[in-house]
Order: C-alpha cells, then sequence, then structure tokens
C-alpha cells in the first residue's frame, strides 16, 4: 500500500525504528549519564531542592509524580540517579513517538512508551520507574487548576503496581505549575484551530509568554506499599481504593509544601 510506505519513511526520517520506545531497546547509558551530568549543574543554578530521598525504596516502585508544564521532574529524577545510582525510566505519552528527533533522544534517555507491556518489564527487572497520571492535559492545565491533579480515569499503573507487587511512591513537584499562566481548554482549542483534538494548543495569559521566576522543590513521600496479591488487579473497587491513596498522598505532600513556602504551619 503506498500510504503505508510514505508513513513509514515519515517515521523513520531520523533513524528511529519503533522497537526502540519499548523498555531497554533504546536506551543508552552515555547519553543519559551525559543527561545527568546538565540536569545535576541546572539544578545547582537553579537551587532546585529534593527531600525525602530516604524515600526511594531499594527494589522495584512505580515513582507517581503531578505533572506541571514542561518536564522540571528530570531534576528530581536526575537527584535520584545520582544520590542511588539506579535508572529511573520514565512513561512517555504517545505524542512522544511521533515527533522526529525529539523521540530518539528520548529512548535514549529512558523514556518509554505508557503501555502495560513495558510497565511489567520494568518492574519485573525491579527497576524505578515514573509515571504522571495526569498526562498533557494536567500539564497544560489553566491557572484556575493549578496544583490539581487531573487523573480522570486512569487507572492502568495502579493495576501495573498491584500485578507486579511494586510499591508506590509520591513525588510531588512545586513551582513548576507557575512557570506559566495559561487560559482556557487547550485541547478544545487544538480541536478549533488545528482540527486537532488531541493536540492541545496553550495559550499564556500575557501576550508574551515570560516565564515566571519560581523555586523548584521536590518532595518524594513515603511508598504506599505493595500489600496486595497481585490478582486484586483485576478487582476495580481495589484498584480505586489503592488509587485513591496514592492520590490522597500527593495531594498531602503538595499541600503541605505550599504551606510550608508561604510560612505557615500545620
Amino acid at each position: 500500500m503506498p500510504g503505508r510506505g510514505v508513513e513509514e519513511k515519515r517515521l523513520r526520517i531520523d533513524g528511529f525504528d519503533a522497537t526502540e520506545k519499548d523498555a531497554f531497546l533504546g536506551y543508552d547509558e552515555v547519553t543519559t549519564e551525559r543527561l545527568h551530568a546538565r540536569l545535576a549543574w541546572l539544578s545547582q543554578k537553579l537551587r532546585a531542592e529534593v527531600r525525602g530521598l530516604e524515600n526511594v525504596p531499594a527494589g522495584r516502585a512505580l515513582l507517581v509524580a503531578n505533572h506541571p508544564f514542561g518536564w522540571d521532574v528530570a531534576l528530581a529524577v536526575s537527584a535520584i540517579r545520582g544520590a542511588t545510582g539506579r535508572r529511573v525510566w520514565a512513561l512517555g505519552e504517545h505524542l512522544w513517538w511521533v515527533i522526529p528527533g525529539l523521540r530518539k533522544v528520548a529512548a535514549k534517555v529512558g523514556i518509554v512508551d505508557g503501555t502495560p507491556e513495558n510497565v511489567d518489564k520494568l518492574l519485573q527487572a525491579d527497576e524505578l520507574v515514573l509515571v504522571l497520571p495526569g498526562g498533557l492535559r494536567e500539564a497544560v492545565k489553566p491557572k484556575e487548576l493549578r496544583y490539581r491533579l487531573m487523573w480522570g480515569h486512569r487507572y492502568g499503573f495502579v493495576r501495573a503496581a498491584i500485578k507486579n507487587r511494586a510499591p508506590l511512591v509520591p513525588l510531588a513537584s512545586i513551582g513548576g505549575d507557575e512557570i506559566f499562566d495559561f487560559v482556557g481548554d487547550p485541547f478544545a482549542r487544538g480541536a478549533r484551530w488545528l482540527k486537532r483534538p488531541r493536540f492541545p494548543l496553550p495559550i499564556p495569559r500575557r501576550i508574551l509568554p515570560i516565564p515566571h521566576r519560581v523555586r523548584l522543590r521536590y518532595v518524594i513521600g513515603e511508598p504506599v506499599p505493595a500489600d496486595l496479591p497481585p490478582e486484586a488487579a483485576d478487582d476495580p473497587r481495589i484498584v480505586r481504593r489503592r488509587r485513591r491513596e496514592i492520590e490522597g498522598a500527593l495531594h498531602e505532600l503538595i499541600e503541605e509544601e505550599l504551606v510550608r513556602r508561604a510560612g505557615m504551619t500545620m
């Protein structure tokens, strides 16, 4: 089919092979080490703070974070790598894998396609896996929804944690939500203007998208233990209850940090 040939050519314009987005296959340690050296330098320059590194489990775990605009959470990932010497794999949005060049770099530094198969492979190998359940919708939310978790009906990461007996570790990102002030619904705007409802088009409140100067802080909380049998992953009630636990733990970390930043006590 001619259409298929054109599509394959488009997908491989940067030498990217579809298998590279799978766990372990596209990873390159040299590229990753260089990236984290730069991130460590940037973190120092920005005076980013990471607390709770002692809460990172020794074995497999799912790190569950809120999703501000951008990928500032990479600074926390770099701190975890520096403190533990371990890799942290990140589950990437499917959009990553259609952008030539970016997808190649993403695969090399440990970002994998967010499929159940990839999560299972990584956890069964006792790796650390980062998931941002809110995805793009949470990342480009308007100012009025700042620091709100927008996870919708995403329960797959909880099922994976239960199935693979992996603790869920809350990772709160503070500051990233304040870098830009967005307005309106970027997905509705993408559907209207670009005719692509799955492609968000965020618009800043000000004419010039000048970022606010904010202090970036990250807090890693105590893990929600892996105390359920694997078959519990098939019970919707248990899965919902476990998601509420990690959601509540993350909300609590965010609230405590915002209160502390305001100079108040709880």
